[in-house]
Formats: C-alpha cells, structure tokens, sequence
C-alpha cells in the first residue's frame, strides 16, 4: 500500500471516530492531527469537501456490507419471514470491523446522499420492500413509515452495541437485536378512533 493510500485510510478512520464521538461538525483540522497529519488542509487534499470525506467513509464500509447481504439473500427462501429478512440488515452491519462505524450513521444520517450505490449495486432496497411486505394491513405509506422507523431504531441498536462492545461490556446476542426489530416491524398497529 502507497503513502497516499495510507493517508488516505488513516483519514477515514480518523473521521468515522472523530464524527462518531464528537459530531459532524468536527474540525477537519481534527481529523488530520488524529490521522497523523501535519499538514491542516490534508482532508482537502484528498477529500475536496466535507461531504465527500463522509460518503467515502460510507462507501468504504457498505461495499463489504452489501457483499454480506447479496450472499444472505440467495439463501435465502422467497417467503423469508421479517426474522430472516433483518438478519440480513443487521448482522452485516454488527460484523463490521470498526468500533464506531454505526454511530458514524447515527450522527451523519441526516446528510447522507439518498443513493449512496446504484441500486443495481445494493441489496438494501430489494431488503427493504421485502420488510414493508412483512408489516401488517396498512396503507403502502404506512408500511413505507414503519420500514422507516425500524431502519432508525436498527442504528440506534447497533450504535448501543458497538459502545457496550467498546466499553468492555456485554453487547449482548445480536439476535436480540434481530427479534426486537422483527418484532417491531410485524406488530399490529393500534386501531385509533
């Protein structure tokens, strides 16, 4: 691997932590002293703005995740219950190899790019449609609102988990994470008068 790759990486790195930990408007000057940088203006650099320093961390982590999920998906039946199905979202995400890549969602979600891949690239719409399936009754923008809420709560969880695994606590069995969202997704709604 090159310097410029190196530094680049580092960058990243430093970024999904630094964001996670301290918000999006962490000074890039930040992320180049925690990257090894002398050099103030390195995330310029090599990331001509701030926004693209974030969809580079992004793409760097949701290739392997869609990997993951395209292989979970052919094994899986075409009537996969809502269990299976986020399986499918979750466990890629929770087997990650960073500490703070969920977080780094939490705080950055709001200024992701709608399509981060091509759809034809990613697993997550074919995934999605599959759960607002799995959501009883309702209207199409109901289920689209449900799905919705599930995909908050599952970075949310995933987020808690990766600061008890951080912390040296018990993360607890990412299956837990599973049956709550499942169990999220398939309840009935209330009937309002």
């Amino acid at each position: 691997m090159d310097r410029g790759t190196r530094s680049k990486d580092a960058l990243l790195d430093a970024a999904e932590r630094l964001i996670a930990e301290h918000g999006f408007e962490v000074p890039l000057r930040d992320i180049a002293k925690a990257a090894g940088q002398r050099n103030n203006s390195a995330v310029n650099y090599h990331f001509r703005s701030r926004q693209d320093l974030v969809d580079a961390v992004v793409a760097r982590r949701l290739l392997p995740m869609e990997l993951e999920r395209e292989r979970m998906l052919g094994e899986l039946d075409a009537d996969a219950d809502a269990h299976a199905l986020m399986r499918v979202l979750v466990l890629p995400l929770l087997r990650l190899e960073s500490t703070h890549y969920a977080r780094f969602v939490q705080v950055v979600g709001p200024r992701l790019r709608t399509e981060p891949m091509n759809s034809a690239e990613t697993a997550w719409p074919r995934v999605l449609d599959a759960l607002s399936h799995a959501v009883p009754g309702g209207d199409r923008r109901t289920r689209h609102r449900r799905v919705a809420a599930v995909a908050t709560a599952m970075f949310a969880l995933a987020a808690e988990h990766e600061r008890a695994a951080q912390d040296g606590t018990d993360p607890g069995d990412p299956e837990e994470i599973v049956h709550m969202l499942a169990a999220m997704l398939t309840a009935t709604a209330p009937r309002l008068v």
